[in-house]
């Protein structure tokens, strides 16, 4: 499968498109994250300048499997309260995957606690030359102005209605801001406008409350970090001492060979491994252009 740096949202429309069979549609969840002021700190990533330091994109684009339910029964589960609220970092609670084509996580698909911690929580104490830098790290992202959100869209949804003209990524002079992909413009069989800009738009989000798209259904809903964390994780959210000892001890385990036919054999590796740490000080945060 091509990949292309900057179109997140296509690379994973493809990746649904390819490599999963129609009847497994119901277990795949099109994510895009952003905020109202589109800048979201984002770690365990390529782009990175640092490791320790996180890169700040304005969406982010990445797939969510889970093999034993469909969304819809997710969110029913989530709400109901048919999970057990406990403090728990065990995949098993429902057994949800990411595919994140741009994360340096080693495990590909990665199981969904393991990162929920190394993407959205600073390295452990151990990578930092003064423990105290990562405290102030942490309390950096924690801004409001930096608050994480959440459309999960059926990835049947997704094929169906996404379109992209890519004008976003060109300039003022109509040159490419980075080189389009191979393929022709996506356009989905039931597409009218330009949805790329309606998945992206997350104005209002700190006040909505989890409902469909007035008239678009096919926007799925948006939800904040510790909805997350319930939909794919079960329970409630873990705080930051336990992510910090999750990421130093939990071990990196893919699907078991049933979850992998569920798959359609499609498993990715990726391409870089986890950087070496040893970065001092606090940077700025890389901006991707």
């Amino acid at each position: 499968m091509f990949e292309f740096a900057s179109y997140c949202e296509e690379n994973i429309y493809k990746l649904v498109e390819c490599h999963i069979n129609s009847t497994s549609l119901k277990h795949y969840t099109v994510i895009f994250l952003s905020n109202s002021s589109k800048c979201i700190p984002v770690f365990s990533q390529k782009i990175q300048r640092s490791p320790i330091n996180p890169a700040v994109w304005d969406y982010h684009v990445i797939l969510a499997y889970h093999p034993n339910h469909s969304l819809e029964e997710l969110l029913q589960q989530s709400e109901s309260g048919e999970e057990i609220e406990q403090q728990s970092f065990e995949p098993a609670i429902t057994k949800s995957y990411i595919y994140d084509l741009d994360t340096t996580i080693q495990t590909f698909p990665c199981p969904f606690p393991t990162y929920f911690a190394q993407t959205f929580s600073p390295p452990p104490s151990s990578a930092f030359e003064d423990p105290l830098d990562r405290m102030l790290l942490q309390m950096a992202v924690s801004k409001d102005i930096y608050s994480r959100y959440f459309r999960l869209i059926p990835a049947s949804d997704y094929l169906e209605y996404f379109k992209s003209g890519r004008d976003h990524m060109k300039d003022k002079e109509g040159c490419w801001r980075a080189e389009p992909p191979v393929w022709d413009v996506i356009v989905g069989s039931k597409a009218t406008g330009d949805s790329f800009e309606d998945y992206i738009d997350f104005k209002g989000c700190e006040s909505r409350t989890e409902a469909l798209e007035y008239e678009k259904e096919y926007l799925g809903i948006i939800v904040g970090e510790k909805r997350l964390w319930e939909v794919f994780g079960g329970g409630m959210p873990p705080d930051v001492e336990l992510l910090d000892l999750m990421t130093r001890t939990v071990p990196e385990e893919g699907l078991s060979k049933e979850e992998a036919s569920a798959t359609d054999g499609f498993l990715i590796f990726a391409e870089a491994s986890v950087p070496s740490v040893g970065a001092s000080g606090l940077q700025e945060p890389t901006i991707p252009g």
